[in-house]
């Protein structure tokens, strides 16, 4: 499950999922949630535990096929 769907489902803000996380910004968690960056180690389990395995790690791992800005324009 991705994490925004998690997050969705339990109607939780990013700043409510990184205060269960700890560790980590409301910044972070959206770019989490967005898949535009990675977790550490420690921020991925800690997410597995927070939603009961519900959000795994292969679940985090950004978008690789995203275009820059001005790609998308042209």
């Amino acid at each position: 499950m991705l994490l925004k769907d998690f997050m969705r489902s339990e109607d939780l803000s990013d700043s409510e999922m990184a205060e269960k996380i700890g560790d980590i910004s409301e910044y972070g968690v959206r770019k989490l949630r967005f898949r535009t960056r990675g977790p550490s180690v420690r921020v991925a389990a800690r997410i597995e535990e927070v939603t009961g395995g519900r959000v795994r790690s292969a679940d985090l791992q950004p978008l690789t096929n995203r275009r820059a800005p001005a790609e998308a324009m042209s």
